[in-house]
């Protein structure tokens, strides 16, 4: 992680990981291609061994839908249709528990249906809302806000912070 902000706790961690596949302010994405996207799965656990084109294609539209979602962006019709795509009916555990389970069996299925799933579950109890991104668009890094107010905007007010109030300032003394 490239800012020193804490992780995002229990599952969101997974949200906050696969949208920070890509570190935008250093041109860096690690599923830039099929192999490096296979080669980043293997790496935090999801041995889906190498994705073909479609596979790849689809982790790379679930990481920017999600992203967009989180940025406030109407996304709607896009997630509807990979959680269409991704879950099964939502259904009860052995334990009683609610349950959306992902269509397919494989890795890579259950891992980007247990993304989606988050999206939505996160979504229920307004823990999604603590997930925002660096309102810099050169970055656009995702973070999970601890303020109390909820109300921070930069992925570190070290870098992007900094950065825009230098901005800013220069902006009102340049006239």
């Amino acid at each position: 992680m490239p800012f020193p902000r804490t992780e995002a706790p229990g599952e969101l961690h997974k949200l906050e990981q696969l949208c920070n596949s890509a570190r935008l302010l250093y041109t860096e994405d690690a599923l830039i291609t099929a192999a490096s996207a296979s080669a980043w799965l293997r790496a935090i656990g999801v041995d889906a061994g190498e994705l073909n084109r479609k596979e790849h294609e689809l982790l790379v539209k679930l990481r920017e839908t999600v992203r967009d979602h989180l940025d406030g962006q109407e996304r709607t019709s896009e997630l509807n249709k990979l959680a269409k795509l991704l879950l099964a009916p939502p259904r009860w555990s052995s334990r009683g528990e609610p349950v959306l389970p992902p269509r397919k069996t494989g890795p890579l299925d259950v891992y980007l249906g247990e993304c989606i799933a988050l999206v939505f579950t996160s979504g229920l109890t307004g823990e999604l809302e603590r997930l925002k991104v660096c309102r810099n668009r050169d970055c656009r890094w995702v973070f999970y806000d601890r303020s109390p107010a909820q109300n921070s905007i930069w992925c570190s007010m070290d870098v992007c912070g900094a950065r825009q109030k230098m901005r800013t300032y220069r902006s009102r003394h340049a006239r």
